[in-house]
């Protein structure tokens, strides 16, 4: 697997944890800080664990991956749980 598409399912996997507490947070502005937090925390994590000097892959890459993620488990718990 190269290394973009590790990127892009690590993200994934963090869009899925923020979308599913994003769904018990209680308000609309908590489920955003837990989306923009996820895509701090990743920031990091593709720099040192990847050891990516690129820009485009640091910050862009699986940004969208993230926030799709995030709002399809955010809708998909919440119709399953409300």
């Amino acid at each position: 697997m190269d290394i973009e598409d590790k990127i892009l399912l690590l993200r994934g996997i963090l869009g899925l944890i923020a979308g599913v507490f994003s769904v018990f947070a209680g308000s609309f502005i908590y489920a955003l800080i837990a989306v923009i937090i996820a895509y701090i925390v990743s920031i990091p994590v593709v720099t040192f664990y990847f050891k990516i000097k690129k820009n485009w892959l640091v910050f862009g890459k699986g940004g969208l991956t993230l926030a799709i993620a995030w709002f399809l488990i955010l809708v998909t718990v919440y119709n399953v749980f409300g």
